[in-house]
């Protein structure tokens, strides 16, 4: 998992990733480069990426990531792209 944040600054982001227990990379996008390459429209936008590195969803608006549902399916998603 990558969090990617835009246009904020490394201090801004380093101190919210800390006070939230951000327990994985935060990747900072300073100019909307990468967001404008993923087509993303709103915030916060969710790209679930399989292995292979294909866009299997985007999710638009916030979400509770830690549900059940949430965790079946990025389960779903990492038994789908497992090479067989």
């Amino acid at each position: 998992m990558v969090a990617v944040s835009l246009r904020e600054s490394p201090d801004v982001v380093r101190e919210y990733a800390k006070d939230f227990g951000f327990r994985f990379r935060v990747w900072i996008d300073p100019d909307g480069a990468a967001a404008a390459a993923l087509g993303v429209r709103g915030h916060p936008t969710t790209i679930l990426i399989d292995r292979a590195g294909r866009i299997v969803a985007t999710v638009i608006g916030e979400r509770d990531w830690s549900s059940p549902e949430a965790r079946r399916l990025v389960e779903w998603l990492l038994e789908e792209a497992t090479p067989r």
